[in-house]
């Protein structure tokens, strides 16, 4: 399975738009900070199969389509997905790994600081996508995993 990784494009979905229609994704996992975003990308990209989470500049949308975090498996790689801002990844990574070493969780993606991150803690890979300009992809294969970041 391949996946797109984005987050924080607060209005501006022209890049991620560019990468769908160039690339096949089997899903695509935005990381909030901006639901309508989200909601465009998904009228435009029917067939794709699309996962959300609710950043901090989304307080205003309460629908449970859109929670805060999400924990899910895709091909046998279990991935936890939040903004980050919950668990202040501006400062450090530290409530981020807790939470992920709860849910035993392969994968921890986060957004909020517009930052890219790829790095490894423990049995852990953090991966933050950065904003608009770049993006995050994950190959997963029967449980294994290559994860990289690219700019648009």
């Amino acid at each position: 399975m391949k996946i797109l990784v984005i987050s924080d494009t607060h209005g501006y979905i022209n890049n991620a738009i560019t990468i769908l229609e160039k690339e096949k994704f089997d899903y695509c996992i935005h990381l909030g900070d901006m639901i309508a975003d989200c909601e465009d990308l998904e009228s435009i990209f029917p067939r794709q199969k699309f996962v959300f989470v609710k950043g901090n500049n989304d307080f205003w949308n309460r629908s449970p389509a859109y929670p805060d975090e999400r924990f899910f498996t895709i091909d046998g790689v279990k991935i936890f997905a939040c903004h980050g801002h919950r668990f202040h990844v501006k400062s450090d990574h530290y409530a981020l790994y807790a939470k992920a070493k709860e849910l035993e969780a392969d994968i921890a993606l986060f957004g909020h600081t517009h930052s890219k991150c790829l790095k490894k803690e423990g049995d852990i890979t953090f991966m933050n996508p950065g904003s608009k300009l770049s993006y995050g992809v994950i190959v997963t294969q029967n449980g294994n995993f290559d994860a990289s970041l690219h700019e648009f």
